[in-house]
């Protein structure tokens, strides 16, 4: 045991060489590569966070873009709406407007057929009447008008009874 507490020079001299040595040898072999690799880890890390970074940032952009686009589309909807609203109410007040004046039309053109009726049934009443009154006259006299007096007569009956309807118009 006593030699181990004294050391000897010459293996202490060769356990350094051997322990350089080594170290040389591990930092060409081992080490260079190995820190090599942690450098282009450590690069590459960064540039993965760097390019995450930007993904978010352009996704925050993107996602505002959109928004302000859903925001116009939107007011964009309400307008459409509001004006398709306001067009159905046109129409619907224009279809009224025609239906209205399309009635009164018919009912001018009823009252117009109605007045020409009317105005027919009362000619031919005044014939009738005219006629029937010439033939209680003619059996009365006994005796036959000729066609040419009996028209002449009709004519001065209608033209009588004419000026006395104008007054109860």
């Amino acid at each position: 045991m006593e030699t181990l507490l004294k050391p000897d020079l010459g293996l202490m001299i060769w356990t350094i060489v051997t322990f350089l040595i080594m170290v040389a040898i591990l930092k060409k072999i081992a080490w260079g590569p190995l820190l090599k690799a942690l450098d282009e880890r450590e690069s590459k890390i960064k540039a993965d966070v760097e390019s995450a970074e930007k993904s978010r940032i352009e996704m925050e952009r993107v996602k505002a873009e959109y928004e302000v686009q859903m925001q116009g589309i939107e007011t964009r909807a309400r307008a459409l709406l509001q004006e398709a609203e306001q067009k159905g109410t046109q129409v619907r007040e224009g279809i009224l407007k025609d239906a209205e004046a399309q009635a009164k039309k018919l009912q001018e053109r009823t009252r117009l057929e109605l007045e020409s009726e009317k105005e027919r049934l009362v000619r031919e009443l005044r014939s009738q009447v005219g006629e029937m009154s010439v033939e209680i006259a003619e059996k009365l006299m006994h005796k036959t008008v000729d066609k040419k007096v009996q028209d002449d007569t009709l004519r001065d009956f209608l033209s009588s009874l004419d000026k006395s309807s104008g007054n109860l118009h």
